[in-house]
């Protein structure tokens, strides 16, 4: 009878050793799928930072090329300054030859009231009246020649302050009131989202935005990383209702509050207010520098310094390059890290919860 017993038990004991046998060999299928989705994944965050690297690169050349444009626009100014002030110097003499000729005139003019020879006087009058005319010419052509001097400094120094303005807000992470871009694809679960819009559309870094539908504001998003055609915004917490989820095709717009703006209106600890020189002309507000890391290069150059003071009449009127056309959206629901997009949802029914991992590694073992 004790070896029936100890039958059943022997019997007992291989089943239950057969069935962790069992399971642990499916355990091992399924971490040895997560390792090549893994190494998958790994392999495409490689190429990714050598994509980046390259733009970095390019982005560096374009810099160069920006800045010697630069200094041969400020060549052509101080060019435009010189001839103004010779175009001044010109009209001076023009000026007072015309005063000269005009005191002749005069003095000819009692000759002739005195008597004497009417003929000969009259034909010198003549010639110094066209002598005047020639020379009243001369002035109305430098004074044309000065205007429109003066029209172009103008305009170059505009242009200056409003590209100064522009670069300023890039650095600081501030997009345009009007700016308006759309949801690519949304992974609410991760705690971000991708947008059809990059540096060509307007996006900088750690910019403050918001998702509306309609006149409702759904969420808050803080830029993180940005590309060429397509950016990263993280969602920041608390901003999103409980229940809520961000949609693939939502509306997003700049922030009502810039949090750059917050920043650089705190004055600056211990900083003394600036004297104007007596005599010379108000230079333009400088433009605060960025705080903290607003506007730094999403691929890790370190942040420009803060722009200087607008240059008075003449001085550089290019401040920055002017920013490259957008290029097209990408399309939606596109994952921005090269993932295949998630399938349709069922006819009639309601897109059910992203619950994928965008880096496209497998889901975990239930």
């Amino acid at each position: 009878m004790v070896w029936k017993i100890l039958s059943a038990l022997s019997a007992v004991c291989l089943g239950t050793a057969c069935y962790f046998a069992w399971a642990n060999q499916k355990l091992l299928v399924e971490e040895r799928k997560r390792e090549g989705f893994a190494n998958d994944n790994l392999a495409a965050i490689t190429a990714h930072i050598a994509k980046a690297e390259e733009a970095k690169k390019s982005r560096e050349t374009q810099r160069d090329m920006a800045n010697q444009e630069l200094e041969t626009a400020k060549t052509s100014v101080a060019d435009f300054a010189a001839k103004a002030v010779a175009a001044d110097q010109e009209l001076a003499v023009v000026k007072t030859n015309l005063e000269q000729t005009s005191k002749v005139v005069a003095q000819n003019q009692k000759q002739i009231e005195e008597a004497g020879d009417i003929k000969a006087l009259l034909a010198q009058i003549d010639v110094i009246k066209k002598e005047r005319a020639e020379a009243e010419a001369a002035l109305a052509n430098q004074t044309q020649h000065l205007a429109a001097a003066q029209e172009r400094i103008t305009s170059l120094t505009n242009a200056a302050k409003e590209a100064e303005e522009r670069e300023a807000r890039g650095r600081r992470g501030i997009v345009d009131d009007d700016f308006t871009a759309k949801v690519s694809y949304a992974y609410t679960d991760w705690g971000f989202v991708v947008l059809n819009k990059g540096n060509g559309g307007g996006v900088f870094a750690n910019a403050d935005l918001e998702v509306k539908r309609g006149k409702d504001v759904v969420a808050k998003l803080r830029v993180r990383d940005v590309e060429q055609n397509s950016s990263v915004a993280d969602l920041v917490k608390g901003s999103l209702a409980e229940g809520e989820r961000i949609r693939s095709g939502d509306l997003v717009v700049a922030a009502a509050e810039q949090s750059a703006n917050k920043a650089a209106a705190k004055p600056a600890d211990g900083a003394a207010p600036a004297t104007a020189t007596p005599g010379a002309p108000a230079a333009a507000p400088t433009t605060p520098p960025a705080a903290g890391a607003m506007g730094s290069d999403p691929f890790g150059a370190p942040a420009a310094p803060a722009p200087a003071a607008a240059p008075a009449m003449g001085a550089d009127p290019f401040g920055a390059p002017a920013a490259p056309a957008p290029a097209a959206a990408p399309a939606m629901g596109a994952d921005p890290f090269g993932a295949a997009p998630p399938a349709a949802p069922p006819a009639g029914g309601a897109k059910p919860p992203s619950t994928e991992d965008p880096f496209g590694t497998a889901p975990p073992a239930k």
